[in-house]
């Protein structure tokens, strides 16, 4: 008999010491002329939340489909145990995909549509088959919080609970890596976030390899223990959330995520992790990415590290040109002579009040320029 979540949760993460990930080798996919991939290389660590993130485009569902079976790349490889898994068809690899748009089946009840993928098996058609499905499925029930639920039908049910069941029925195989194909964006904010924390629950419970497709850094950040941030067909960085927003890679990755103001300046001296900048004439120390001595380079500021000081402490001035209240803080974006400057305020600051703005001798992260020709603006 098939183990329950319980049992299935404590056989993986005793596979989770021994097994290796699912990698994708050097995988390239062409549509006619247009590149989609381009050789991309990715390790995804047994049992943890991994986040695929990127804009429209960039790939990210293209490798999902790689990876489950849908589509074939034009190079490279996919290995599961270090084994190639190329050859093998979508029904025998064991990964389930969840869907967008959930894909429930209209004509079935909750129960008949999480057992579908068990009942399509052919392991046996006997009564004590037909037990065994009924206990997986109310296990999966219990699992998502849709005890009393399983009569129903996809037409009697919210957004979040449909999700629910869509999860439910790809995990009821108990697969090895499930993928999620930007499973909350149907969803309304506030059941987003519930849906958020109820995937975080489940794979934490279960001990299962999760891969989130999402082009939402909110969700990727918040629920991912790594991301792979992708952008046109190549892997921009890979890191911890924490790492991703505090020390981005690249100037793509600095706009991508989260917030922050971007500033037209001149690299100096280089020492060790930092180097010296000037911003129109305001002269500090950054992180160096990258730069070199005497070159156009772009430097990011987030918010949390500018604040309003008294003029003796400040490094620039300007007008508040936009407030937006946030909840706990206002997010104001200031004209300066550096350019344009995002911070946030716990008080309520009018648009077109004066402020003198400061930061720390240390602050932000210098980029060598792009094609943008060092603009400052405030993302």
């Amino acid at each position: 008999m098939n183990a329950s979540p319980k049992e299935f949760a404590e056989s993986q993460a005793l596979a989770s010491a021994r097994a290796e990930s699912v990698s994708v080798v050097g995988v390239t996919k062409r549509f006619g002329s247009v590149v989609a991939l381009s050789d991309v290389s990715l390790s995804i660590p047994e049992g943890s939340f991994f986040g695929l993130l990127g804009p429209s485009g960039c790939g990210k569902t293209t490798l999902l489909r790689i990876l489950a079976g849908l589509e074939r790349p034009d190079g490279g490889d996919v290995l599961f145990n270090g084994k190639s898994i190329l050859g093998t068809p979508p029904e025998r690899r064991p990964f389930n995909i969840c869907f967008q748009r959930y894909a429930l089946f209209p004509h079935l009840t909750v129960r008949e549509n999480i057992a579908f993928g068990l009942t399509t098996r052919g392991r046996g058609r006997g009564r004590r088959r037909r037990q065994e499905i009924a206990q997986r499925v109310d296990d999966m029930l219990s699992l998502v919080g849709l005890e009393g639920l399983g009569e129903r039908s996809p037409s009697q049910l919210s957004g979040g609970q449909a999700q629910r069941v869509g999860l439910s029925r790809a995990l009821i195989n108990q697969p090895r890596l499930l993928l999620l194909d930007e499973p909350l964006s149907a969803l309304d904010r506030n059941v987003r976030n519930v849906m958020r924390e109820e995937l975080l629950r489940i794979q934490q419970e279960l001990g299962t390899t999760f891969l989130l497709v999402t082009h939402d850094q909110d969700e990727a950040l918040s629920m991912s223990s790594e991301v792979a941030l992708m952008n046109q067909g190549r892997i921009e960085q890979v890191a911890d959330p924490e790492t991703l927003y505090q020390r981005p890679a690249t100037l793509f990755a600095a706009r991508f995520i989260g917030a922050g103001s971007f500033l037209a300046a001149r690299a100096h001296r280089c020492e060790g992790e930092h180097v010296s900048v000037e911003v129109a004439g305001a002269r500090f120390r950054a992180l160096d990415a990258g730069v070199v001595e005497g070159s156009a380079a772009t430097v990011l500021l987030r918010p949390e590290e500018i604040r309003i000081v008294t003029e003796g402490e400040s490094r620039t001035s300007g007008i508040v040109e936009t407030s937006a209240f946030l909840g706990s803080s206002y997010e104001l974006t200031i004209t300066t002579p550096l350019g344009a400057l995002r911070l946030r305020s716990p008080q309520p600051i009018p648009p077109g009040a004066s402020i003198a703005i400061g930061w720390e001798e240390t602050a932000g992260i210098c980029y060598p320029s792009d094609d943008s020709g060092g603009r400052a603006d405030a993302t």
